[in-house]
């Protein structure tokens, strides 16, 4: 594994995502949560680091980086000058922060190693409270600060559990956060009781009841087992562009024979919770007729137009609300930069040894995953700087070093021998 001294600025962001966003510090109205904080504080740092080490952007960077800029840019033309500096600046510093860190420091898979164990410590305290907080119905983190929410909304139960949250704002970000780790730790190669020790805190989303979490689960059962059938059965590499093929062709399948249209379907059914599915759509449907009207800058932070019954002002699809708060340049921007850093960090690293490749599509499933489960929910506050560091990280690795035998720290027997590393993203 890699020196600790590598991941210490990534860690520091992680350790601060894991702290509560009411640990907010005031700065004159501007409300910094702890991961807004270190994520502005150690941005220059990670902008030292890509310029020292020479790593090279590509079209990914480029793509996410506009799709900041446009957010940014588009607050001031919809909103008065403050919120638009709070706003526009509070989107930039979450999107492009937690990006930056990862994609400077962890371009290889020694050095993610090194961090997800570093890491798992967080992992397990988070997986504990979800558990102590799901079996006995009181929540020990969130009561500890200022609520918005309705006490019936804040201790809402499924299946005879509490749904937990432990240190973020909603049970629902709290379980994609868990499950966005179970890929990186089974796929992680580290031998001895570290890799199943984080896997099986991963689990301890199904605590957040979530539907976004349990699906999330299932996606990443679904590509570890893909790529088991090929690598243990088959012999060979995994061909992840069949799965890309018949993706394409379930969701023309879905959009041509539904009736409804590929989208809907996605929104509607993947939940637990029929109201829910139907609260969806109709969501989807009022955010298309926003974006319709304000296609290029969006709304900002003004209300969307919705029905008067519909109380809550989220929007649970976080493509959508992109679109409609930012434009939907900003959709497609982030989106592309997304799948073509997930595209990359794949087709670019399939000369690496099986330890090493096990270890980068770990990376890739777990950013497949929460790409796709965003369709039917938001990502922000913890999220959404979390999502983008792993972004940052799939860019980063994206043309790591070709090492023919799994380094030390690794469940290999081999001797280690790494190439130089290129750590750019073309």
């Amino acid at each position: 594994m890699a020196d600790t001294r590598h991941v210490i600025v990534p860690l520091i962001l992680f350790w601060a995502i894991l702290l509560p966003a009411g640990l907010a510090v005031d700065l004159g109205g501007f409300k910094l949560p702890p991961y807004r904080l270190v994520a502005m504080l150690l941005a220059p740092a990670a902008i030292n680091q890509i310029m020292q080490r020479r790593l090279k952007f590509g079209l990914p960077d480029y793509l996410i980086i506009a799709g900041g800029l446009w957010g940014f840019l588009a607050m001031f033309f919809n909103s008065p000058l403050q919120k638009a500096i709070e706003g526009g600046g509070s989107f930039f510093i979450d999107l492009i922060g937690g990006y930056l860190v990862g994609r400077a420091y962890l371009t290889d898979t020694r050095r993610l190693r090194t961090f997800v164990v570093h890491a798992l410590p967080g992992v397990i305290i988070i997986a504990i409270i979800l558990m102590i907080e799901a079996i006995s119905h009181q929540l020990l983190i969130a009561p500890l600060f200022p609520i918005r929410a309705r006490l019936d909304k804040l201790y809402e139960t499924r299946l005879g559990l509490l749904r937990a949250r432990a240190t973020f704002p909603h049970s629902m970000s709290a379980g994609i956060f868990m499950t966005s780790m179970l890929p990186l730790y089974y796929l992680s190669g580290l031998k001895g009781r570290t890799r199943w020790i984080g896997t099986v805190a991963s689990l301890g989303a199904v605590f957040s009841l979530s539907s976004a979490a349990i699906l999330t689960i299932m996606l990443s059962a679904f590509l570890i087992g893909y790529r088991a059938i090929f690598t243990f059965v088959l012999r060979m590499k995994e061909r992840m562009i069949y799965l890309f093929y018949a993706a394409v062709a379930a969701f023309v399948f879905l959009e041509v024979f539904s009736g409804r249209g590929a989208i809907r379907v996605i929104v509607q059914y993947f939940t637990l919770s029929p109201e829910t599915g139907y609260y969806r759509i109709i969501i989807w449907n009022y955010g298309t007729a926003s974006v319709g009207k304000q296609p290029w800058f969006g709304i900002g932070d003004a209300p969307m137009e919705r029905a008067r019954w519909m109380i809550m002002e989220t929007i649970d699809n976080h493509w959508l609300m992109l679109a409609v708060k930012y434009g939907l340049p900003a959709t497609v921007l982030i989106g592309a930069g997304v799948i073509a850093a997930i595209w990359q960090c794949s087709a670019r690293n399939q000369k690496l040894n099986n330890f090493d490749r096990a270890t980068t599509m770990g990376v890739v499933f777990s950013l497949t995953c929460t790409t796709i489960v965003a369709f039917t929910t938001s990502l922000w506050a913890n999220n959404i700087i979390w999502y983008m560091m792993v972004a940052g990280i799939a860019c980063g690795m994206a043309n790591q070093a070709r090492a023919h035998s799994a380094p030390r720290g690794v469940a290999h027997n081999g001797t280690p021998r790494v190439s130089k590393t290129e750590n750019q993203c073309v």
